[in-house]
């Protein structure tokens, strides 16, 4: 009141009110500033500091994609190795011829209705421009015909160029020109896990290709084939026997032959031939004219834990010989009943069946080693397969 006093006495009013206003709009200016401005709230902070965040790492994600590529080379790799296999399969349909004495019946009017052929399909693979096909002997057995599709849509008629039915593999030779072959890999090199693709023709779908692994080694089914197999998670369905299960190099390891299952479709338990039995079995028939079969000429006992025990074995790993044959490679090596082979050309020998499979793989004329356990004491023997004898 002071200062309105002293304003009055002095005669300046309106300067005071003035000077009042001027306040009023000053003090006025400043609150309503101050409640326009924007408080930060922790929660929608954190949220755009999240998005904010999620932003980064998209965009690093989308930069590791345009660097890296690494799916997008593995998907050209695939497809690349799937190109190059492809026009090396073949799908093989086979007639079948009815049974002569049906035939004559229906002749002589012994018998009624129509005599119905019996046709089969199955997957083969060219191994040579010269027209060589490898497929499965029980592709074409028993076949009065066999046709050959390629992949370039082309029907060709097969003739059995010759076969053996031990290792139920065949092989087919066709007339024309232009084939991509397909080489054989080394089946002894394979490895459990390893990747593997099936290529074939399973229930007429042409050039049907699967993916997998080698599950297993050294299976023993039964089979027509008398070999052990390759167990393989690809996917093998009726018609895919006798075509290539290649590896990432675009190679043959194995013969698709034959699935376990118990709904009549593919459960991821397929078997193949391994490439090794194949090529030799293909080389006899182009070279020789005939599948050339070694011969050992031993009589093997089985040994178990107890024998070995007994002859004072480490364990029941080998092979037990039990006698040697006459004249045999077995006799001319020195063998004696009693011995113990462990190993043949260098592999180690588990049993019986895996020295006769070794003896099946073994070639005509060259030496070969055999380890042997005499009497509990290593020994190193040398012998020379000769074809089987016929008789």
């Amino acid at each position: 009141m002071s200062i309105l006093r002293a304003y009055k006495n002095r005669g300046n009013l309106p300067a005071f009110l003035l000077f009042l206003f001027a306040l009023a709009l000053a003090v006025g200016g400043i609150a309503f500033w101050r409640l326009m401005q924007p408080k930060p709230l922790p929660q929608v902070t954190q949220t755009l500091s999240g998005w904010s965040a999620l932003q980064d790492q998209k965009d690093r994600f989308s930069h590791s994609l345009a660097s890296d590529r690494s799916l997008e080379t593995i998907d050209r790799e695939f497809t690349a190795l799937v190109e190059h296999v492809i026009p090396s399969v073949v799908s093989i349909a086979t007639t079948t011829a009815p049974d002569r004495d049906v035939l004559i019946r229906q002749f002589f009017g012994l018998s009624g209705g129509n005599v119905s052929q019996n046709s089969k399909m199955g997957s083969g693979m060219i191994v040579s421009p010269e027209g060589y096909i490898v497929t499965n002997w029980h592709v074409v057995k028993g076949a009065s015909q066999v046709t050959v599709q390629l992949s370039d849509g082309r029907s060709l008629p097969a003739a059995i160029a010759g076969a053996d039915q031990r290792s139920d593999i065949a092989v087919l030779k066709v007339a024309t020109e232009g084939l991509e072959p397909i080489a054989f890999g080394d089946s002894e090199l394979v490895k459990v896990g390893q990747m593997v693709f099936a290529v074939g023709n399973p229930f007429g779908l042409q050039e049907t290709v699967t993916q997998g692994i080698i599950s297993a080694k050294g299976r023993r089914t039964v089979s027509e084939a008398a070999n052990e197999f390759f167990q393989t998670s690809t996917t093998i369905n009726p018609g895919n026997s006798g075509g290539p299960l290649v590896d990432i190099h675009g190679k043959v390891i194995g013969i698709n032959n034959f699935i376990i299952s118990r709904s009549g479709g593919s459960e991821g338990i397929g078997f193949a031939i391994p490439s090794n039995v194949a090529r030799r079995v293909y080389e006899d028939i182009v070279q020789r004219g005939r599948v050339i079969h070694p011969w050992f000429g031993v009589v093997m006992r089985p040994l178990n834990a107890s024998l070995a025990k007994q002859l004072g074995l480490p364990n029941s790993n080998g092979a037990l010989v039990a006698a040697t044959l006459a004249g045999s490679p077995a006799e001319r090596s020195g063998l004696l009943g009693g011995d113990v082979i462990v190993s043949f050309n260098g592999h180690p020998i588990r049993d019986g069946k895996d020295l006769r499979n070794r003896v099946a793989e073994a070639e005509v004329g060259p030496p070969t080693g055999l380890g042997v356990l005499r009497g509990g004491r290593p020994l190193q023997l040398s012998v020379t397969m000769i074809e089987e004898p016929t008789d």
